[in-house]
């Protein structure tokens, strides 16, 4: 099957010491191991919190070319732990399993399948408490007498509340579901994702 590599190492001085060579040999050779096609994306020099991993965003955006997307460890995917689950989920709804070499990850496992079911079952429960928010804030906007239409936009405060939820740990996609109900705006979870990543927000540790 194809799979989809990523290296990244944080610091100028780690390339010197030829740690994403290293890294790159060991998806090599797993991917040969197992009988896999393999192509491979690097940052260099880049944090796993950084907002501009070039190769990252690239690779994210074939998932429908790849079975698996493969790591030497879930530290080279991501630092932030909730972006790191959030594009886990992303991999697993486009049908791609995520692996990481030092055997912290496996989605192809019974065992990392259960971790993304413990991560949707926390998401659901923050939905649930968020969308409860929005009615009561749609009752208390009826009660004020101010408009509870479609709006052609979210505005300020409408995004301030967008921000909030961002906050919580919730997902684009829960958001955009949120949104429509609390303001009457049809927006998709990737206009959600730019304000927010537009703002800097993410949640909360």
């Amino acid at each position: 099957m194809p799979v989809a590599g990523y290296i990244r190492v944080s610091t100028k001085q780690q390339k010197q010491d030829g740690s994403h060579e290293t890294q790159e040999a060991q998806l090599r050779e797993w991917a040969e191991d197992n009988d896999h096609e393999i192509e491979l994306f690097r940052d260099i020099a880049i944090s796993g919190q950084s907002d501009e991993r070039e190769s990252y965003e690239q690779m994210m955006s074939r998932l429908d070319e790849f079975d698996a997307v493969l790591v030497r460890e879930l530290s080279r995917f991501g630092r932030n732990l909730r972006k790191v689950l959030d594009d886990v989920e992303q991999l697993d709804e486009h049908g791609v399993d995520f692996i990481t070499l030092s055997g912290e990850f496996d989605t192809s496992t019974a065992q990392g399948k259960l971790l993304l079911q413990v991560k949707g079952a926390f998401d659901e429960f923050w939905a649930n408490l968020a969308r409860e928010r929005a009615n009561e804030m749609v009752q208390r906007r009826r009660e004020e007498g101010k408009p509870i239409g479609r709006p052609k936009k979210l505005d300020s405060d409408d995004l301030e509340q967008v921000y909030e939820w961002r906050r919580m740990g919730l997902s684009y996609s829960n958001i955009a579901r949120l949104a429509e109900d609390a303001f009457g705006v049809e927006v998709d979870k990737s206009t959600i994702y730019r304000y927010c990543t537009d703002e800097g927000v993410t949640p909360n540790a």
